[in-house]
């Protein structure tokens, strides 16, 4: 009798009672309020490796934490798509104000300190063997 009980539950979506907690990218529902412009996550192609992965680092287009936010992170390639930006992990376009797992904080580079020796340069490649 349970298995009957799921299966009438999971059959919501086929007649698209599914979407009903479906959000935007303010966090409200689709179905209350003016037409909002579209989410980051319809800016560039998202195959579905990108899809996946959206998924598991459980990417949202809002941050719960001000703290953590897409323009704040290491990953993130701002202007990618226009107001929207991108990531280094995953396709498709990134909100600014998003957050996933995956969150990395900037690290600012010191400045060299005015007079301070120049960082030394990379090591020359051997010279190749006469042949």
């Amino acid at each position: 009798m349970l298995g009957a009980g799921l299966g009438a539950a999971s059959g919501l979506s086929i007649f698209g009672l599914g979407a009903c907690n479906k959000s935007d990218s303010s966090g409200g529902s689709a179905a209350s309020g003016p037409a909002k412009a579209a989410s980051c996550a319809d800016k560039g192609e998202i195959d579905e490796a990108a899809a996946n992965l959206r998924k598991v680092l459980q990417y949202k287009e809002k941050t719960d934490n001000p703290e953590k936010k897409c323009n704040s992170c290491a990953q993130y390639e701002a202007g990618k798509y226009g107001d929207c930006g991108g990531c280094k992990l995953f396709g498709g376009g990134v909100n600014p104000e998003g957050v996933c797992l995956s969150y990395a904080p900037k690290v600012a580079v010191p400045a060299a300190a005015p007079g301070a020796p120049a960082a030394p340069a990379a090591p020359a490649a051997p010279a190749a063997a006469p042949g």
